[in-house]
């Protein structure tokens, strides 16, 4: 599992403090990972909240794409949903 961020490394270093996140958060800068699943934000350099699950074969298993900044999928639910993928 990573987390995908548009954020400099000194930004991302707080917001792992912050959510206390135990995986590891990946930069995207340049956006290129972000707008090949399709989810940055109309007019803006940030993502829309999304989820993605992806099996070894590199096929989406399953997918949670935010219609806001506060619609994210529970987290409580993601290992159950990963454990399947494998």
């Amino acid at each position: 599992m990573a987390a995908i961020s548009v954020d400099e490394a000194e930004d991302s270093r707080e917001l792992i403090e912050d959510k206390e996140i135990t995986i590891p958060l990946l930069n995207d800068l340049e956006m290129q990972v972000i707008r090949a699943y399709g989810v940055a934000m109309d007019g803006e350099d940030i993502a829309v909240p999304a989820t993605f699950i992806i099996k070894q074969d590199r096929s989406i298993y399953w997918k949670h794409i935010g219609e806001t900044m506060a619609d994210r999928p529970p987290t409580d639910e993601l290992p159950a949903l990963a454990d399947k993928a494998r």
